[in-house]
């Protein structure tokens, strides 16, 4: 790759620094090698000129299922998890593949116009292996598992050892991960597996958890829908034994809370301290949890005043109206009022890239030239409020790994 310089009007590097005004950034190969602090230094190979732009780092979409988008606005909000669950279900059965596909692609496309350069996704099993690797983001591919039965065991972790064992990235933009769905989708034994071949392959882990009151229920005493469920679906064991604990204190049980990445978070109840101990990285989804109308969700705030890293995420397209990451700024910022505007950047970038150790997400010497511009108008400006005006839908400039997008 080709040396060359970019002129900005400002930059947010992420590195808890303030913002560098009129400066230039010098891209070799692909990655960072200078963040000029003037515009006075001769031009290294090409200028792109982004002197009228704010450039800070992509954003890190910390938590989707793009190939659910086939079902955006087909899925009816319910007061009931388990009945919102079903009704997912039921509509993924009726859509062909080629449609999923689609859409897929078609709303990635939104979510790049928005400035995101990487993305977490859990990935389910089938054909989209191939589909997500030409999508036009740097990538950590979860291996979403589901197995409450202990028979399932066996084959589930085969086929994740025999996974991990051939999807090797080409290009170093994909790497994998596990997704071990929920407390009450997971057999014990089936997480234990999963943890060790997290360790054996260095790989993370990422879970639904503590989302929702009718997996609390599950859990303190096996009753509720959730159970109900899981027998309509066949795949209940009868010989499983709530563990009278909640979601983090049960998954801490089997020794696999530690270093996990955590979603949602809703009712974490008195577990911060634990989770903290535990090195446990959360990701909040503002726009589908404003979707579900929950009264209660993730308690951001505590998180970073503990020092807990924190990402954002879109969640898919049944929960959501749009993967317009823009969107998910400022609904983050609607229902965060005690955080502020510079910390949801925060959130949106290296927050996200740290959830699951992604070499992204700020702007330094040696790191990836992934980065998104916004256009100014002259004058005295917030920068870090840029983002979040109402009337952007799309950012100005996008470059992913040195290369311009758009």
């Amino acid at each position: 790759m080709a040396t060359f310089t970019i002129r900005f009007r400002a930059l947010l590097t992420m590195t808890n620094s303030e913002p560098v005004e009129n400066g230039q950034l010098v891209v070799e190969n692909g990655s960072i090698r200078d963040i000029l602090y003037d515009t006075s230094k001769p031009i290294e190979g090409e200028l792109i000129d982004l002197s009228d732009c704010l450039v800070l780092p992509g954003f890190v979409n910390a938590h989707c299922h793009l190939s659910l988008s086939i079902l955006k606005r087909r899925i009816i909000r319910r007061k009931s998890f388990t009945d919102w669950v079903k009704s997912m279900t039921e509509e993924n059965k009726v859509v062909s593949f080629e449609s999923r596909v689609l859409a897929m692609h078609a709303h990635a496309k939104v979510m790049a116009r928005s400035g995101v350069t990487a993305l977490v996704d859990f990935l389910p099993q089938g054909d989209f292996t191939k589909e997500y690797a030409s999508l036009p983001f740097r990538q950590t591919l979860l291996l979403e598992v589901l197995g409450f039965l202990p028979s399932s065991v066996e084959p589930i972790m085969k086929y994740l050892e025999s996974t991990l064992n051939h999807e090797l990235n080409d290009n170093g933009l994909v790497s994998y991960g596990l997704a071990p769905h929920a407390p009450y989708s997971v057999s014990p034994k089936l997480f234990q597996g999963v943890k060790r071949l997290s360790e054996k392959y260095n790989c993370p882990i990422s879970c639904h958890l503590a989302e929702f009151p009718e997996e609390l229920q599950f859990l303190q005493n096996g009753s509720g829908e959730m159970k109900d469920f899981l027998i309509e679906l066949g795949v209940y064991d009868n010989y499983w034994v709530p563990p009278a604990k909640s979601p983090a204190q049960y998954l801490d049980s089997l020794g696999v809370l530690d270093s996990l990445v955590a979603v949602h978070l809703n009712l974490v109840g008195n577990d911060l301290d634990l989770l903290k101990s535990r090195k446990v990285k959360s990701v909040f989804c503002p726009q589908s949890t404003r979707w579900f109308g929950r009264e209660k969700y993730m308690p951001v705030r505590d998180l970073l005043d503990l020092g807990m890293v924190v990402g954002l995420g879109t969640d898919s397209l049944a929960s959501n109206e749009s993967l317009n990451f823009l969107d998910e700024l400022r609904a983050a910022e609607a229902m965060l009022a005690d955080v502020s505007q510079e910390e949801i950047l925060f959130m949106a970038t290296r927050g996200g890239a740290e959830t699951v150790g992604m070499d992204c997400g700020l702007i330094e010497s040696g790191r990836p030239a992934d980065l998104v511009g916004f256009r100014v108008q002259e004058g005295s400006i917030n920068w870090h409020s840029i983002p979040f005006e109402p009337e952007r839908s799309e950012v100005d400039f996008v470059m992913m790994n040195g290369e311009k997008m758009f």
